[in-house]
């Protein structure tokens, strides 16, 4: 059996396993997919993020956009998109020019970033500026860590749920396709990238199904809570490990 990038068993079931799990807290809270297996991934072989997670978070994206497409406000949004597509370039050339740990490094203080801005709710103005700048560092941090979410999220926090979720996952949608295919075009997506997403497309997709099942005698509250400090603290090891 050739198992992609020489991985164990082990690591393989692993992986599977955690991807399970991330994905249904996704299923279950809109969010928590890479922030929860992008600091794992990175340790057990950093060439994983953001290719593996952005391959694994398309179809699910894509998925929930068709359900939800007619619910966004999309005028808005246009310079949201615009730094999306600057942020990208910008993040492919991080990935090019770091070398692998400083990009271990980085990919921890992203999702502790995540942990820290969900913990004490930070929000921002929504104008053409910050909106920007929401959208061109969501474009950097998906393409390092495959983590797009925090910066759109404090900028969407104060909307209604009907706003919030269907923009994100549109953001999420538009900048997915663009992390993709900056990678494609540099050339980061391997033959054994896509053997892995098919393997691992199985445990993402049972976990978004059966999320309300796994998770039916937990409140969301305390979910969410785990994910926050599962984030600052997952964010803290990656760094440390690498550091010292």
């Amino acid at each position: 059996m050739n198992i992609p990038f020489d991985l164990t068993i082990f690591e393989l079931v692993f992986i599977a396993s955690l991807l399970f799990i991330a994905s249904s807290i996704q299923g279950l809270l809109g969010y928590g997919f890479a922030v929860i297996s992008s600091p794992i991934l990175v340790q057990i072989d950093p060439v994983l993020v953001p290719a593996l997670l952005s391959l694994l978070a398309f179809p699910l994206t894509i998925k929930i956009f068709r359900r939800e497409r007619s619910q966004v406000i999309w005028s808005p949004m246009k310079y949201l998109l615009i730094g999306r597509l600057v942020g990208g370039p910008l993040g492919l050339l991080c990935l090019i020019y770091l070398d692998q740990r400083i990009l271990s490094i980085t990919v921890g203080a992203i999702v502790l970033f995540a942990g820290l801005a969900s913990y004490f709710g930070w929000t921002l103005e929504r104008n053409f500026r910050n909106s920007f700048n929401a959208g061109m560092f969501s474009g950097i941090f998906a393409m390092i860590a495959g983590v797009g979410g925090p910066p759109v999220a404090i900028l969407y926090r104060d909307t209604k749920g009907k706003e919030f979720r269907p923009s994100l996952n549109a953001v999420f949608t538009f900048g997915i396709l663009i992390t993709l295919t900056l990678l494609l075009i540099d050339g980061r997506i391997y033959q054994d990238h896509f053997f892995l997403f098919l393997y691992m497309i199985i445990p993402t997709f049972l976990g978004i199904s059966l999320s309300s099942k796994l998770f039916m005698k937990v409140s969301d509250k305390v979910i969410s809570n785990g994910v926050i400090w599962f984030s600052i603290i997952s964010g803290l090891v990656v760094i440390s490990r690498n550091i010292f």
